[in-house]
Parts: structure tokens; C-alpha cells; sequence
């Protein structure tokens, strides 16, 4: 009863901070509706994520912005369920917006792991974040990823797209070091780098957030607090030849470059994979919805980065950033271009 107690104040409080952060940006924007309010929901990811962060703020902006579009915003366990759920719930998909990304669509559509089958793919609306990781290590010896062959390797937990499945698949189908010659664990990001730390493990994920359009690096919290450490630290390059190749096998994610000395010690160009994370719909949302949705959140960027670290890096440069014209929604993609931000 206790922990319910402490979970309702905290969301009330958290509520209230997000209210408070976005009154500017809402302020003088009350904008007589020229028809009667229509709402569409939204589900993200577990609260306390930058994405459930994000998603709140969207809702808010919806409220304060836009004279007749409400975004109602709930909490989900995550990407996977999301795209399960439309597709149990197909009702939902002409009134629901869900927290989704490249990588995990492109899953679901081939029907690999960890999905049981074939899911229609969904459309882009917006990327709010685009998650880039590699591995490090604390061995000086190994200098590339060809060296981890014998080598153990901790990973996020085994459903964890970004942070296992697509690491995984570029070690694979990137590098080509088959599976018998590598010992993979699927630990959790946190527990990937304190398995490095104690020495159970050989290399590790780690990673942060990537804006295309300034190149700045946000470290995930795990990553901050491994090079916290004080430890000697070897970052990898995944190499552009083999994202290339990971992607040939039907991984979807985009090759990116993180400028020298971005990361300390690290001096050089380090080429690595980035996958997004973002607002999606299914074919059949109304197309009048997802341009009133993309151009609400164009014209209201600044305002996320009032309530996370992770809207700070969002930008229109990177809102439609890797995705193939024909895998936007019709309806954004009139957004886009109408902004200039898509030819």
C-alpha cells in the first residue's frame, strides 16, 4: 500500500513539473477551434523513461497548442506490446499513436525474434531520439571487433532491440564471427558494463542519444556512470563496411559517424549504427491526424526540451532522419515537406 502511495505522488509531482515547464510555450497560444475536439491516444513506454517523459510532454503540448487535436498519453511496457497490441486491437488503428522504432518494426515485419510472426509495418510520424551504441572494453588488446572472437560479450536483456538484438547481428552478420566462437550474455545495460567492471566480461554495450543535425552525444546513464569509473576505457568501432552488411540481412538502422574526439580518448571518427525512436501509426490513421500531429510537434520543439535531457536533442533534422520517403505517413510527410524538411 505504502509503494502505490509513493508511485501516485511521485506521477502527481512529475505531472505538475511537466505542467509547469510547458506553461510558457502554451502561454497566448489559445486558438478558437474551428471544429469540435478530437482526441487520439498514445501509448509509449514504462514511466520514468525518456520516451514516457516525452510522451507526456506531447499531451501537454496538445492541451496548451493546438486548437482542437488532444493526444491522450499512457504508459506501456515497451515497443514490443505496443506493436502486439495494434495488432490484437485493430480498432485502435485509426485513433492510436504508439511508441515504436525502425529496428523493432522491421522485426516485427520479417517476423524474427522476438515476435512469434509477421506484423504489418507501421509508419513514421516523428523519431524523437535516435539511440546509437557500440561496444567498449577495458583490454587493451582487443582493438577491433575481430578481436572478441573467443572473447565474452555483455549485452542488454535478449528483447532489448537497440541495446542486444542489432549489436548482436552486427557481431554476426557485420562481422561474420559465428556464433560458437563468441559467448554472448544478455545481462541488461546496467549489468553489461558492471559485468566489465568485475571482470566477467571482455567488452560490453554501451551507448547514448545522437542528434544528426548538431552531431552532440548524450550518454545513456550506464555509460556515464562506467567511464566514471576511472578505468581506462577502449571504445570500438563497429565499422561502416559492416553495418552495411547487417543491414543487407534486414536489420533496420542507419550508419552514423560520431566526430573525434566526441568521446574521451577517443581522437578519431568513430563509425558506428544509430536506431530511432519514435512516434508511430499504423496505414490506417486519417491522414488529416498525422499532419495536424507532425506539424504540432515541428512547430513545438522547444518546449520538449523543457522536461527531459533527451529533447534537448531533438530536431526537425532528425525527425524524418533514415527513413524512406514511402515509410512515413502520408499525412507527415505532407508535414515535412510543407516545412521544408523533406524535398
Amino acid at each position: 500500500m505504502k509503494q502505490e502511495i509513493t508511485k501516485t505522488r511521485r506521477r502527481a509531482t512529475f505531472g505538475l513539473a511537466l505542467a509547469a515547464a510547458l506553461a510558457v510555450a502554451g502561454a497566448g497560444n489559445a486558438v478558437a477551434a474551428d471544429r469540435a475536439p478530437v482526441t487520439v491516444s498514445l501509448i509509449s513506454a514504462p514511466f520514468g523513461t525518456g520516451s514516457y517523459v516525452l510522451g507526456s510532454a506531447l499531451e501537454e503540448i496538445s492541451k496548451k497548442n493546438h486548437p482542437w487535436l488532444r493526444v491522450s498519453h499512457a504508459e506501456s511496457p515497451g515497443f514490443v506490446f505496443n506493436i502486439r497490441k495494434l495488432d490484437r486491437e485493430p480498432d485502435l488503428k485509426k485513433s492510436m499513436i504508439v511508441g515504436s522504432g525502425a529496428g523493432v518494426v522491421g522485426l516485427a515485419t520479417i517476423g524474427e525474434k522476438p515476435f512469434d510472426k509477421k506484423y504489418p509495418p507501421l509508419k513514421l510520424l516523428a523519431n524523437y531520439n535516435l539511440t546509437a551504441v557500440w561496444l567498449a572494453t577495458l583490454n587493451p588488446n582487443i582493438k577491433s571487433i575481430n578481436d572478441l572472437a573467443g572473447k565474452k560479450i555483455a549485452l542488454g536483456r535478449a528483447p532489448q532491440i537497440n541495446w542486444a538484438v542489432q549489436p548482436e547481428w552486427t557481431i554476426r552478420y557485420g562481422w561474420e564471427i559465428p556464433a560458437d566462437q563468441v559467448k554472448v550474455q544478455y545481462v541488461g545495460t546496467k549489468e553489461a558494463v558492471d559485468a566489465l567492471l568485475d571482470g566477467t566480461a571482455d567488452a560490453a554495450v554501451v551507448g547514448g542519444y545522437f542528434d544528426p543535425l548538431t552531431n552532440k552525444l548524450e550518454l545513456s546513464p550506464q555509460t556515464v556512470e562506467f567511464l566514471a569509473s576511472g578505468r581506462k576505457v577502449y571504445h570500438l568501432s563497429w565499422g561502416a563496411e559492416a553495418v552495411r552488411k547487417t543491414i543487407a540481412k534486414g536489420m533496420n538502422m542507419v550508419p552514423v559517424t560520431i566526430p573525434a574526439n566526441t568521446l574521451p580518448g577517443v581522437g578519431t571518427p568513430m563509425e558506428i549504427f544509430a536506431d530511432s525512436a519514435a512516434w508511430m501509426v499504423a496505414p490506417e490513421f486519417p491522414e488529416d491526424l498525422a499532419y495536424e500531429t507532425t506539424k504540432m510537434i515541428i512547430a513545438n520543439l522547444k518546449a520538449f526540451a523543457e522536461v527531459h535531457a533527451l529533447g534537448k536533442l531533438m530536431s526537425t533534422a532528425a525527425m524524418p532522419y533514415g527513413t524512406d520517403p514511402k515509410d512515413i505517413h502520408p499525412g507527415a510527410l505532407r508535414a515535412y515537406r510543407e516545412a521544408g524538411i523533406v524535398k
